[in-house]
């Protein structure tokens, strides 16, 4: 697989999905070679929407969350223009 950018730790491959306000790539920790989805947000996009408070909650919610059969966050980096 091809690897083109990197953020933080890992290194961005295809996109797997997309929505209005996002896209979802796979990605590779190079910390330990395991394959993780990275959602990148649009900030200008979440803000100019009022959606900063639907976004925090779901970061807030998926921190609590530890079950099998529903995704882990792992992280949270951001940047100026996108958040991760």
């Amino acid at each position: 697989m091809v690897f083109a950018n990197t953020i933080g730790k890992y290194q961005l491959g295809r996109t797997i999905g997309e929505g209005t306000f996002a896209r979802v790539k796979l990605a590779l920790d190079s910390t330990n070679g395991k394959y993780v989805a990275i959602k990148i947000l649009d900030k200008h996009m979440v803000v100019e929407t009022n959606l900063t408070n639907q976004v925090q909650r779901e970061i807030r919610t998926m921190k609590l969350l530890n079950h099998p059969n529903i995704v882990r966050i792992h992280e949270v980096l951001g940047t100026k223009t996108k958040s991760t």
